[in-house]
């Protein structure tokens, strides 16, 4: 039995990258015998509710990710949401660990969006916000060699502030001042999401407000990064005012009148895709 925990976003990415051909193979060698349909084929419909899901992995391995881990059995899930909502998955049991990928509007590596892959989900829930009217491939995967059972837990929500890694520096509102900060990306999955996306790595900075007054913030990513800015209540996706977001290497910024002083805000500092780079975060205060 596996106690549900916080999320964290570590230092350096530490998964397995798939090989290089992009369709799952073994370069050199001889191919095997036809493996047979993929569970993207026929999916099993998710419930949009709070359901505990059980299930088997075993057989081929038919569909691979970025982060690894993945080359055995998987089975997969559909959900289309109904509302935006933040959707938790929680590991309650599993005989083998397991990798976990949600791809919006797709299933297969290389189609639609992947918001989420994870090979820590024995050890960890993840978060994902989900749009309304958009289908999401939730794709329990395995490693090698893989097969035995597993059941997951399936929480629609807001995810608490603890699931969010929320960084040591606080943003003050000032008069007149100012807040810059300078960081860079590994690859890797980050724990935030929002309407503007943001799979990767982030910088979560609380901003402490004191009277009512506007600030902008302006970001630039550079090494590949295409930087988005979001500016939220919570962790949750759907607590999310307003965000902005940029093409790789380059600039945007938005804005926001705290008409609140005193109520908990945070700028999240996140990126399009998962490859990483650097940024260069101002904040300015009226």
């Amino acid at each position: 039995m596996l106690a549900g925990c916080g999320l964290r976003s570590d230092p350096l990415f530490e998964g397995d990258l798939i090989d290089e051909t992009g369709d799952g193979s073994e370069s050199g060698g001889e191919s095997g015998p036809d493996p047979g349909p993929s569970a993207c084929d026929a999916p099993i419909e998710m419930p949009p509710q709070n359901v505990t899901i059980e299930g088997t992995l075993s057989g081929a391995d038919h569909e691979r990710g970025w982060c690894g881990q993945d080359s055995g059995p998987e089975q997969v899930y559909n959900l289309v949401a109904p509302y935006n909502t933040d959707v938790t998955l929680q590991l309650v049991s599993a005989d083998v660990p397991l990798t976990l990928r949600i791809v919006e509007d797709g299933c297969s590596d290389g189609e639609g969006r992947t918001v989420t892959c994870a090979n820590d989900f024995f050890e960890q829930p993840r978060h994902f916000l989900a749009i309304a009217g958009h289908s999401y491939s939730i794709i329990v995967d395995s490693d090698a060699g893989a097969s035995g059972n597993f059941a997951f837990n399936v929480i629609f929500g807001w995810p608490t502030l603890d699931q969010c890694t929320i960084h040591e520096e606080v943003i003050l509102q000032q008069p007149g001042g100012s807040f810059v900060w300078f960081n860079e990306f590994s690859k890797g999955q980050g724990t935030a999401d929002g309407l503007c996306g943001g799979p990767g790595r982030e910088n979560i900075f609380p901003i402490q407000t004191t009277y009512v007054g506007g600030m902008t913030a302006e970001i630039s990513g550079t090494n590949g990064m295409a930087p988005v800015l979001s500016l939220r209540t919570n962790c949750a996706g759907v607590s999310e005012l307003t965000c902005a977001t940029g093409t790789v290497n380059s600039s945007t910024s938005l804005n926001w009148y705290f008409d609140a002083p005193g109520s908990e805000y945070y700028l999240a500092v996140d990126q399009v895709g998962i490859d990483g780079g650097s940024y260069s975060l101002a904040v300015y205060f009226e």
